[in-house]
């Protein structure tokens, strides 16, 4: 429950910045403006290169700080209850969404609005520093809680095939259906002897060039 409600407050500073996002964006639109007759096919001066920096500066790199309370607000939102976000697993624990909250205060809220950015700046650093603190108690929430048995459950059942598939090479060389050479390759994963090939000892072996695991 403190883990949700802890979750539930960064959430609401990432609505807050989407406010001032939208504020901003608001009181400073793009400009749908391009130049074709002022502009030259021939590229002989800094003037004819960049005669349509106008546009540049409103949909182009140069126009993302426009957009990076709008951006930070939209992301944070969506940890609460992620769909897309679900995929890359972030924030698995309180100490990355703590540390999101901090990035989000000072590059999504201070330099934006006047006195409003600076409050929700602000207030996102303070719920970041409870984050941190909620961390150390071991705090989570209940999205947290579901991401670290998904990847338990993932982690367990790769270990699990690579296990079965250990078995299945030994009870092949007893009944004479392999050749000592798989055997001899799966001992070469298998580097603690336990009868199982783990992500590490996997991608370990990979790293040596053993080829791919026993399936």
């Amino acid at each position: 429950m403190a883990g949700n409600l802890l979750s539930i407050c960064g959430t609401i500073t990432s609505v807050l910045t989407i406010i001032i996002g939208l504020i901003y964006v608001a009181n400073k639109p793009p400009k749908f403006i391009y130049y074709w007759n002022t502009c030259s096919w021939v590229m002989d001066s800094a003037t004819s290169t960049d005669c349509n920096q106008l546009w540049q500066n409103n949909f182009g790199m140069t126009a993302v700080p426009k957009y990076t309370a709008l951006i930070f607000g939209l992301i944070g939102t969506a940890m609460l209850q992620p769909l897309a976000m679900q995929v890359c697993g972030f924030p698995r624990n309180f100490v990355q969404y703590g540390l999101f909250l901090w990035l989000q205060g000072f590059y999504g809220d201070f330099g934006y609005c006047g006195k409003l950015g600076v409050w929700v700046g602000c207030l996102s650093c303070f719920v970041g520093t409870v984050c941190f603190i909620g961390a150390w108690f071991d705090l989570k929430s209940s999205r947290m809680l579901r991401l670290e048995e998904e990847y338990k459950y993932m982690y367990d059942a790769e270990d699990f095939e690579y296990t079965a598939a250990g078995a299945a090479a030994g009870a092949a060389m007893v009944a004479g259906e392999a050749s000592p050479d798989s055997k001899d390759l799966f001992d070469k994963f298998d580097t603690d002897g336990d009868g199982r090939i783990s992500r590490q000892e996997l991608s370990s072996g990979l790293s040596r060039g053993l080829g791919r695991p026993l399936r």
